[in-house]
């Protein structure tokens, strides 16, 4: 993938792989290859297909999937485009202040897990606020996940993800406003076990372009 830093780890002083974590790939400690799905440990397909947490013991798994894919034609790179949509004055219902929790992709080239080049949430009363991680494949492409977030007191961080249809919905409502078109039917092989595709439930499949 794309690890060259986006304009607002830029601006924030954050673009670099010596910054204090947000751009850098995952040290050599959190590359347990084994948790890796073979179709991202392999580059197999244009976007990487799951998104990765460590659990209460450190272990990595495959725990959310990323599902909507974004390919762009123009001059302008996808990911500046994407960024544009959730960070322009006119979406501030958009806002990437709020802390994010632990989530990385896998990288094939890198070998390594990295984490999204941007993440953004959208508040409202109560919970599940939309939550989306953003990572840039190439100028072309970007990889998005979508979830709510769902309040639950025993999650390390008092909220899970859940609801990925509806999310991927209103991420792709919000981006059809900003004139990106929706491709379907599209389906994503997320290459899991069933028993895990059972407990995600429907995952919003998505795909846009423009």
């Amino acid at each position: 993938m794309d690890r060259r830093p986006t304009r607002r780890q830029t601006i924030a002083g954050v673009g670099s792989v010596v910054a204090v974590g947000a751009t850098g790939v995952a040290s050599g400690s959190e590359r347990p290859v084994d948790a890796v799905v073979g179709a991202d440990r392999e580059g197999d397909g244009d976007y990487p297909r799951c998104l990765y947490k460590p659990d209460d013991d450190g272990e990595w798994t495959a725990a959310l999937p990323i599902n909507v894919h974004v390919r762009a034609s123009g001059d302008e790179p996808a990911l500046e485009r994407v960024e544009d949509a959730f960070s322009g004055l006119d979406t501030l219902e958009w806002t990437p202040a709020f802390p994010d929790a632990t989530a990385k992709a896998w990288d094939a080239e890198e070998d390594a897990f990295v984490p999204p080049d941007a993440s953004y949430r959208r508040p409202r009363l109560g919970d599940e606020w939309n939550h989306v991680h953003v990572w840039g494949v190439d100028d072309d492409r970007v990889a998005i996940h979508a979830h709510l977030d769902v309040i639950d007191l025993t999650a390390s961080h008092f909220h899970r993800g859940d609801h990925y249809d509806e999310a991927a919905d209103e991420v792709t409502d919000h981006l059809r406003e900003a004139g990106w078109e929706e491709r379907t039917p599209y389906d994503i092989d997320y290459d899991v076990t069933d028993d895990r595709l059972e407990r995600w439930g429907e995952t919003g499949d998505t795909k846009l372009v423009s």
